[in-house]
This record gives C-alpha cells, sequence and structure tokens, in this order.
C-alpha cells in the first residue's frame, strides 16, 4: 500500500508537475496528499491511470493514519525476525 504522496515521489514529480497531468492546482494535489479520505472518485481514477496502480494497492486516510499503519507494519517485520 503507498501514499499518494509517495506514489508522486517514487516517479520523480513536484506537486506542481503532477497538479499539470492531472489538470488540478497544485494545492489539490498538497490538500489530498496530507488527507485523502474524501478524495473524488474522479480524481483518483486519474491518479490509478497515471501511476498504474489499482485502487487496493493505494493508501487513502490521513497522513497521521499512514504513519500509525507503517509503524505497525514495522513491528510486526521486527518481531519475526
Amino acid at each position: 500500500m503507498r501514499s499518494l504522496e509517495e506514489l508522486r515521489k517514487s516517479s520523480g514529480l513536484s506537486q506542481v508537475e503532477l497538479a499539470e497531468m492531472l489538470n488540478v492546482s497544485d494545492r489539490t494535489i498538497y490538500k489530498y496528499e496530507n488527507d485523502s479520505t474524501n478524495i473524488p472518485n474522479k480524481l483518483l481514477d486519474k491518479y490509478m491511470k497515471a501511476f498504474e496502480i489499482k485502487y487496493d494497492d493505494i493508501f487513502l486516510g490521513d497522513k497521521y493514519d499512514y504513519y500509525v499503519l507503517k509503524q505497525n507494519e514495522l513491528k510486526r517485520n521486527l518481531k519475526v525476525c
């Protein structure tokens, strides 16, 4: 699962560049990278097409939730070792 910000950064795009690609403002990109819980389906479809990713592979939520999710995953992985 990857966040919207991770998708953008892994492609080497700035928020401005991605905004131009998706035909939205850079403020829109900023907003949904910080909290994508209410991202419109139309914009989500654009992300899925642009990054060739399935819906289930995108983390939708706010940055804090994502941070907690990643920390729990890290702890689980450390217990396995």
